[in-house]
């Protein structure tokens, strides 16, 4: 049997220090072992009592430390044995002052020193003494590093895992870039870390993270029949000035507050009917995706915001889209809506019959530039994709009955039920914005019942708190639907439902990208390989669970929880997860700092939280050292 020394009797100063700064005074004792020794660079030495077979106390280089515990080897490789050397590790700090370590218990040896043959400092409890150990505090930095950092210190940084007292260990903040000996500087985010011996059992800590929507693909499909000019016009005019500004920089001073979502792009499509009498009229198209404008073919994908000074504006394909459209055409009331979902959300091959064949005007399914993209719009695959549906009609093959195609007469068209499913397939949000002009509450109600059956819903808190659908209320005149727009869509990013969970990675950066989800680019890593040749290590494997903590938070912001997941959240509520891990997989010759990546998401790997929701985790696996028990 074995098991892996860390720190030796010091390591509960190490796991004390990642919580918080532990004052020197309360450091614990150091190991009373004590072995007889070489003196040479291997030798074991004393810590606390006496110091065995030192009875000469003869004292070369006047360092204070008799010859016989520093020994005649030549630790720093420059020529001269320890005995005769002032600085027998080489790493700037004189053997005299590593000799005494005054962060020390007070009853340990070490702490003090009178004689050249009283007990040696060893912070680190490994049985080397500091003065011939070069990372006294086994922090991962030599001395020689923690010298440079805090030249006017002398011992300070070489004997304290937090050299400058801000919380995070020193390995940590070398890690992630900051400086150890600064307390001013200090990690954007220094993550959760762990100290995981190999088979030393499992460790926990908790993170608290926000779940409001900080990565959504916002698309308006918008009906382009002849009623619909009005409302068409108004967002028109107030889409780069209004509406886009509102999603991705927020609005505080609304009631309720809106929520930015800071990484939101904007697409387009249009819908009429089917183009035959009596449903359309000919030319009509179900759905357009695809527009010829002044001689170019420009497609409405979801595209990035422009920045436009210190706030955004529509992109340009958005904007050509819009600015082109003129609404016509139509037949009946209904409009052909479930059409233009199902094919945008799926992608898929469409054609309607009725004496024939009949398809979108654009090809289909249409290209995207990533085949992880998805449906016609090219949502982003980690994305929330949500349409923004304007329409004053309800829809034909709707929730009623009534409004369906007659089959003899429009063959091939896809149910309700089947656009329903497309949707959740993508786990898509509807957010429906009735137009007043055409059937009062006809649209709706429709719209209604596809927001209930997707799930695309906020929580309200009047009234002892009740579920409503992302939908108006009532029908909307056109001059005021940007407004709503903006209005539904800070619902949805502040109050809207979520289920919430969990992913983890290995944390790998290819260099010059954000990988750590801050917005900043991140410097090119890799996890290193147990053995030259292999793979990264994959450090998720080191996490075994992590688990929603109950919240004390009265009411509660979610519905209910299970071992993996919050289910119901209410908006950018913040909670908390325990996060589990163990070491059982690797048991290294030497030190070695490993990280990984926790991502919080919905299932269907929508992530959620923005930075807040992407936390990294290192891992200090200790050198394992194989004790006989």
């Amino acid at each position: 049997m074995g098991r892996s020394l860390f720190f030796g009797a010091q390591s509960l100063v190490f796991y004390a220090l990642l919580s918080a700064c532990t004052p020197s005074s309360q450091l614990p004792t150091g190991s009373s072992s004590t072995s007889s020794g070489t003196g040479g660079e291997g030798g074991f030495f004393p810590v606390g009592g006496s110091t065995p077979g030192c009875t000469d106390t003869t004292d070369t280089d006047g360092d204070a430390i008799a010859d016989s515990l520093e020994g005649t080897g030549d630790l720093d490789e420059d020529g001269t044995p320890n005995n005769e050397d002032t600085d027998s590790d080489g790493d700037g700090l004189l053997d005299a002052d590593e000799a005494t370590n005054p962060f020390l218990d007070p009853s340990q040896g070490g702490f003090s020193r009178d004689e050249p043959c009283d007990p040696l400092a060893d912070t680190d409890g490994d049985t080397k003494p500091d003065a011939l150990d070069k990372d006294s505090d086994n922090d991962g930095l030599s001395d020689k590093q923690e010298a440079k950092a805090d030249p006017d210190g002398k011992l300070g940084c070489k004997v304290k895992t937090d050299c400058d007292g801000d919380g995070v260990i020193d390995l940590i903040e070398a890690a992630a870039g900051s400086d150890p000996a600064d307390d001013k500087s200090v990690p954007d985010d220094p993550g959760l870390f762990f100290v995981l011996p190999y088979g030393e059992g499992e460790k926990t800590q908790d993170f608290v993270f926000s779940t409001g929507v900080s990565k959504a693909d916002i698309y308006f499909m918008i009906d382009t029949t002849a009623s619909m000019q009005p409302a068409i016009d108004t967002l028109k005019s107030s889409i780069s000035t209004k509406v886009i500004p509102a999603i991705l920089n927020g609005d505080s001073t609304a009631n309720p507050p809106i929520p930015p979502i800071d990484d939101a792009w904007i697409g387009m499509g249009t819908f009429r009917d089917v183009p035959w009498s009596t449903y359309g009229q000919p030319g009509d198209d179900i759905y357009r995706h695809r527009f010829d404008i002044a001689g170019q073919t420009i497609t409405g994908n979801v595209t990035p915001p422009k920045a436009v000074g210190n706030t955004f504006a529509a992109p340009d394909n958005v904007t050509k889209i819009l600015n082109s459209l003129t609404a016509a055409g139509g037949g009946d009331a209904p409009e052909a809506t479930t059409q233009a979902l199902w094919i945008a959300a799926t992608n898929g091959l469409y054609a309607a019959t009725v004496g024939g064949i009949w398809s979108p005007a654009s090809p289909y399914p249409a290209p995207c530039t990533d085949l992880s993209l998805i449906g016609v719009p090219c949502f982003r695959k980690d994305s929330i994709p949500i349409f923004v549906l304007m329409t004053d009609a309800a829809f034909h093959n709707g929730p009623l009955a009534v409004n369906n195609y007659a089959a003899a007469e429009v063959g091939g068209t896809k149910t309700y039920t089947e656009s329903v499913d497309a949707l959740n397939a993508i786990s898509a949000k509807i957010v429906g914005v009735p137009v007043s002009g055409g059937n009062p509450n006809a649209a709706r109600k429709d719209l209604t019942d596809l927001a209930e059956k997707t799930g695309s819903s906020y929580y309200d808190p009047q009234f002892g708190g009740t579920i409503r659908p992302l939908v108006s209320e009532t029908d909307v005149t056109s001059g005021n639907v940007s407004d709503e727009v903006v209005r539904l869509l800070g619902l949805l990013s502040g109050a809207g439902l979520h289920d919430v969970t969990t992913d983890r990675v290995s944390y790998s950066c290819a260099g010059g990208v954000d990988c750590t989800g801050d917005g900043k680019p991140d410097l090119a890593y890799e996890n290193p390989p147990v053995k030259a040749g292999e793979q990264p290590f994959d450090a998720a494997k080191l996490i075994t669970k992590v688990a929603p903590v109950e919240s004390t938070q009265v009411p509660k912001p979610y519905s209910s929880l299970d071992s993996a997941t919050f289910f119901g959240v209410r908006g950018a509520a913040e909670l908390t997860f325990r996060v589990h891990a163990r070491n059982d997989d690797w048991a290294p010759s030497s030190l070695v700092v490993l990280r990984a990546k926790i991502l919080v998401e919905t299932p269907s790997g929508q992530l959620l939280g923005g930075a807040a929701g992407v936390k990294l985790v290192y891992f200090v696996i200790p050198e394992y050292l194989p004790v006989a028990e």
